[in-house]
């Protein structure tokens, strides 16, 4: 016998032994059975074209499985759920519990239950940890209760539907493999001028149906990685963290290689890491009132040194931002969760006033970010999105060669990270809103002056004897605001921790005499700041410029070690900040002078 006919008589033995049980768990979790049917047949017309490894593996069903149900899953997006009216009760009431339970769990049902897979075996196939598995089985089970015994029955179904003969899924099989030789070498032409970062190994049917998984597999700390699937990413359900009382649905699960990449606020380009090898985005949204979105993104790096740059890209995106009414509120690492982990809390926008929440992880080769955006109303727990990174690296974990990479999350504030822009010095993404500009702010180029920009006559702050100087001030050139709006920082390194405190005790002096030496001034506020080895105050200086006319500044002080920074903000009677946002910005200048060591 020929090694053609061999492969031939071998492939058809597997697809008649196979074919029906791969049907009846496609229809368990997809509920459509016409769009199991067709999917089971694209997914045997993929195999005839791997037919050599797949007839070799021990389990053919677990390559098969996962290809059927992703596209089963896309067929039946196109479509209603299977309609259960004219379905026998018991069915009509088994695919109706499956349907209402999340897809993590139904799959893992369908394993255990249904097709009856080894624990490990099946959290292999899912991608997710034993631990995973077993809790969404056992969270499967309970919610279907005594209908978990009645699963099985759902092969009466099946009883009279035909499915082609072996020999026409050859054929299609065949066919398959010569259209995406074409499509392959198309790719190819277009990576070779620089176009499509991202292509589609040709061998991976479901993978370029899909559009999902680009070439070949990476390396990554712990072992082999395999590419991350559109299964890999968290699914609608998990998105309640941010939003318990609504229903989340996903909008759009995509590879990022259409439109101009740019899917959250602040991000730059893109890829975080341009050079890696497939990139995911999907998106969800909730609906009602009021709004609230999200979108979960992962890239797959050549490296775990390539994937800690695009770590850094993407944390940097936020810390960095330069948009409007946008600004970095807290902060928070993340122990636990893979390699690294940060979390940002950031407000934006008027009316109403909206809040971004950015989790960011890597594990391995392998960065996801989730970034949820809430228009109005409260934001969520900032815990809530820290479970929420750790369930997405949880998922991924299988994919990057370190299962188990995740243990419990634990949540522990810290100074914001680097803007990209110099240490020390306040950044744009630092500054609060002001009044009812909508403008960004813009920063002038550090400079080291030979003297203060930020002192006033009434604080007098030389910073005499500091060994180093540096300064910017920030404007909103667009704004129509008077000339003198503006904010000016300044921050002197003294020689020793000492020398720093007996200057900020100098100014603190001078304030407090100011309204003697200058009767046209008064001084309020008068507030001493203490966070975190921070010590510093806040006041408020209103001068009478001319009979009727006033000027105010805002000014504020703090140290931190031996660096002591001035910030000093002259707003308008309709454009200021609070108060509480003053002091806050001046505190978040002592997070910054931190970046000094």
């Amino acid at each position: 016998m020929s090694r053609a006919s061999a492969d031939e008589e071998g492939f058809d033995a597997l697809y008649r032994s196979t074919r029906r049980a791969l049907l009846l768990s496609t229809l368990a979790v997809s509920g459509d059975l016409p769009a199991a049917r067709a999917a089971v047949s694209d997914t045997y017309a993929a195999a005839w074209r791997h037919r050599r490894t797949v007839m070799s593996l021990d389990a053919p069903l677990a390559w098969l499985r996962p290809r059927a149900w992703r596209r089963a899953r896309r067929r039946r997006a196109l479509r209603p759920w299977h309609r259960l009216s004219g379905l026998p009760a018991e069915q009509r009431a088994v695919l109706a519990a499956l349907r209402g339970l999340p897809a993590a769990q139904r799959r893992a049902v369908v394993l255990h239950d249904l097709e009856g897979v080894a624990p490990a075996q099946a959290a292999s196939e899912l991608g997710v940890p034993a631990a995973t598995a077993a809790r969404d089985r056992a969270a499967g089970r309970d919610a279907l209760g005594d209908l978990t015994d009645h699963l099985r029955g759902l092969d009466r179904l099946l009883d009279g539907v035909t499915q082609p003969r072996a020999s026409r899924v050859r054929r299609a099989g065949r066919e398959r493999r010569r259209r995406h030789l074409v499509a392959s070498a198309a790719a190819a032409a277009v990576l070779t001028v620089g176009v499509g970062a991202l292509a589609s190994h040709p061998e991976d049917t479901s993978a370029q149906e899909m559009g999902l998984v680009p070439s070949s597999p990476s390396p990554t700390a712990g072992g082999a990685a395999t590419m991350p699937t559109a299964d890999d990413l968290l699914y609608a359900e998990q998105l309640t963290r941010f939003g318990p009382t609504r229903t989340w649905r996903t909008t759009r699960t995509t590879n990022n290689t259409t439109g101009d990449g740019l899917n959250t606020v602040c991000q730059r380009q893109r890829f975080a890491d341009p050079r890696g090898y497939s990139a995911l985005v999907r998106s969800f949204r909730a609906e009602g009132a009021p709004q609230r979105s999200a979108v979960q993104t992962v890239e797959v790096s050549r490296s775990p040194a390539a994937a800690a740059r695009a770590f850094r890209t993407t944390v940097g995106w936020y810390a960095g931002c330069r948009v409007g009414r946008l600004q970095i509120l807290d902060a928070y690492h993340v122990d636990h969760v893979g390699d690294q982990a940060d979390v940002l809390t950031l407000r934006v926008g008027r009316d109403p006033a909206g809040t971004v929440s950015v989790a960011v992880a890597r594990a391995g080769s392998v960065t996801t970010s989730t970034v949820s955006t809430s228009a109005g109303g409260a934001p969520p727990p900032v815990q809530e999105v820290t479970r929420s990174l750790g369930e997405a690296v949880e998922k991924l974990c299988a994919r990057t060669g370190s299962p188990g990479c995740v243990s419990r999350p634990t949540l522990r504030a810290v100074p914001p990270p680097p803007t990209g822009g110099e240490r020390g010095l306040l950044a744009v993404a630092d500054l609060p809103p002001v009044g009812r500009i909508d403008d960004p702010w813009v920063g002038t180029h550090p400079t080291t002056p030979a003297q203060n920009p930020a002192a006033t006559s009434c604080d007098r702050a030389r910073f005499a004897g500091a060994l180093a100087r540096r300064s910017r001030t920030f404007l909103v050139p667009q704004a129509a605001v008077p000339v003198r709006f503006g904010l000016t920082e300044t921050y002197a390194r003294f020689p020793t921790a000492h020398a720093a405190a007996a200057d900020l005790a100098t100014v603190r002096r001078d304030v407090a005499g100011c309204e003697k030496r200058d009767l046209a001034t008064r001084v309020t506020g008068g507030r001493t700041l203490r966070a975190a080895g921070a010590d510093g105050s806040t006041w408020v200086l209103t001068t009478e410029v001319a009979k009727g006319e006033k000027v105010r500044f805002r000014i504020g002080f703090v140290r931190v070690g031996r660096q002591v920074a001035e910030v000093t903000f002259a707003p308008t009677s309709s454009d200021d900040v609070s108060d509480g946002d003053f002091d806050r910005l001046v505190l978040r200048a002592g997070e910054r002078l931190r970046e000094l060591g």
